[in-house]
């Protein structure tokens, strides 16, 4: 089902600049902090594309849109980015520190374009998207020109045939080789269009795709092709618009990671704290715990479907909630479906349509980070929650089904900077 194809990509040239200080995570987890940091790292860091400063002298004429299509354009004419002589696919390792297992892990994944189609037959979503989130990447989207960062999916590949075809590959010395500050490290190998490449097309062809990471950015390139399909209607299939840059990676990888993701609640009127605990006590199992440390111990184990709260004045506990009525159902009894029906929504009001504002929960990974905000009175609660599972993500994809937002943050992510995909109507994607 998934049809994925080799590409005339743009890249950095080494010989302009240090791949290490001008890659970049993907922009929805760079923090303003992270922001300011890509800036003053080289003034051709990937954040100035993906990820640009508001000012507040922005005008139509000049804002991070155009300034990164301008940053893009410079970047090609002095020769800092240059486009790969020959379409072809790239083979992309990261080893990593595990921050759960706390061992060195490796994911490794193919980066090539893949024809884009709606969510639902053969590429699934798993999570629920912002309508503001993709307005932006479709701004940046029209004024570049470009995918700037891969989308991330997983393929099934029982007889991790894949696998066998890029070890040989893996074992040349790579072409890119990039070690950040925090000791992750980033491999790239090219890999040519030829009857190795077309083997993998066609095991994957019998795969569906479950999207990892980056559904705002699938849809946007969804929306994108389709203005483009609009505005260039005498564009063959294989226009460049009709696809999208992918890193895919099969989901028995073992470097596979799931990390949870935390809320955070502010500025609910009339929130009371001790009260909400109080009326969760009356039902479900509500365990008083000493500290931050007893907290997120108490966070790795026990209770099949347990969330942890925390509160201003050292307030913490962790409830331990009931099965849902039909556990068969695979949204249904994950932890953070159980947290955003049962406390966010009978408790306190807060409805899918409402958390889609993005106006009272933001969220983070960071466990201490989360109750920091809270002991400093920056939060009202924190609300922990444990990773789901590879597997979770599978099984609602299947069913058709999506979680609430922010339910998986797919760790490390891929890098962005590592390669462009140019969207020109003019370009032609070749077949495998």
């Amino acid at each position: 089902m998934a049809s994925i194809r080799p590409f005339q990509g743009i890249m950095y040239d080494p010989s302009h600049v240090d791949l290490a200080q001008v890659v970049a995570p993907p922009y929805d987890i760079i923090t303003p902090d992270d922001q300011q940091r890509y800036y003053r790292q080289d003034p051709r860091n990937v954040v100035r594309l993906i990820a640009g400063e508001v000012r507040p002298s922005d005008r139509p004429e000049d804002n991070k849109y155009t300034r990164a299509a301008g940053f893009f354009q410079e970047w090609l004419a002095s020769g800092v980015l240059r486009r790969e002589p020959e379409p072809g696919a790239y083979i992309y390792e990261e080893r990593f520190h595990d921050p759960l297992r706390d061992t060195v892990s490796r994911r490794v994944g193919l980066l090539c374009v893949v024809e884009l189609e709606p969510f639902g037959t053969g590429i699934l979503a798993h999570e629920r998207t912002h309508a503001r989130a993709k307005a932006d990447r479709l701004s940046l989207t029209r004024a570049v020109g470009a995918n700037l960062s891969p989308v991330f999916a997983l393929f099934q590949d029982p007889a991790h045939a894949v696998q066998r075809l890029v070890e040989p590959v893996m074992r040349e010395a790579p072409r890119l080789s990039i070690t950040l500050d925090d000791d992750e490290q980033h491999r790239v190998w090219s890999l040519p269009t030829d009857d190795r490449f077309r083997e993998i097309a066609a095991v994957l062809r019998d795969s569906r795709l479950f999207m990892a990471d980056g559904h705002h950015r699938y849809e946007t390139a969804l929306n994108y092709r389709n203005r483009q399909r609009l505005d260039h209607p005498d564009a063959p299939p294989d226009a460049a618009f009709n696809f999208v840059l992918m890193l895919l990676v099969d989901v028995d990888d073992p470097g596979l990671l799931i990390l949870p993701t935390h809320r955070l609640m502010r500025d609910l009127d009339q929130f009371d704290g001790h009260n909400l605990l109080r009326r969760l006590a009356a039902s479900e199992s509500v365990t008083a715990r000493a500290d931050r440390t007893g907290l997120l111990a108490a966070m790795q184990d026990g209770g099949r479907h347990r969330v942890g709260i925390a509160l201003p004045g050292g307030t913490r506990a962790t409830v331990d909630l009931r099965d849902p009525a039909d556990a068969t159902d695979p949204v249904a009894r994950l932890d953070v479906t159980l947290l955003h029906r049962d406390i966010l929504e009978k408790q306190l009001g807060l409805e899918e349509s409402v958390l889609d504002e993005e106006r009272y929960l933001t969220y983070s990974r960071d466990p201490d980070f989360v109750l920091d905000q809270v002991e400093a009175g920056e939060a009202q609660a924190a609300f922990l929650l444990r990773a789901p599972a590879v597997s979770d993500v599978v099984a609602v994809a299947g069913a058709g089904r999506v979680m609430p937002q922010k339910s998986t943050y797919f760790f490390p992510k891929p890098l962005s900077g590592i390669v462009f995909n140019p969207l020109d109507p003019a370009i032609r994607v070749p077949e495998a």
